[in-house]
């Protein structure tokens, strides 16, 4: 089973939204939430080929000078 980065990060999002107060405890969540979701976001994003698949499609041969 693949991990789903963009899930993952979209908890992550929620549950950084659900501390908005500004005792010790919130700022230093969110603090760690804010790296978690960078992580995820650097991942979701990288470029190790393993996400996209490129096609190849082929090249029309222009007939004529137009």
């Amino acid at each position: 089973m693949r991990p789903s980065y963009s899930a993952a990060r979209h908890n992550l999002e929620e549950a950084y939204r659900l501390l908005p107060g500004d005792d010790e405890l919130s700022v230093k969540s969110r603090q760690a939430l804010s790296i978690l979701i960078d992580a995820m976001l650097a991942q979701e994003f990288s470029t190790d080929g393993e996400s996209a698949k490129v096609i190849e499609f082929p090249r029309r041969v222009r007939s004529g000078t137009g």
